[in-house]
């Protein structure tokens, strides 16, 4: 996971929930998010997918349990 990834991954969570990005951290919880939800999740995957370019495998999401997770995917 490069340092950009993790930004990205960070500031789209941070604008899709409306909470500071300062309290996302690499090991926060995807689920522990304050104002997750399941519409919440499906709109940072594609708002990640817009920015970079690259798709998610709906595979891989199964898999994510922390922020890192998902910019590990990028």
């Amino acid at each position: 996971m490069s340092q950009d990834s993790l930004e990205i991954t960070r500031r789209l969570i941070a604008e899709t929930l409306l909470i500071p990005q300062s309290d996302i951290h690499v090991d926060s919880e995807i689920a522990q998010l304050k104002n997750i939800d399941s519409l919440s999740f499906e709109m940072i995957i594609v708002a990640i997918e817009t920015e970079t370019g690259k798709l998610i495998e709906p595979m891989h999401m199964f898999d994510l349990r922390t922020v890192g997770d998902l910019a590990k995917l990028l």
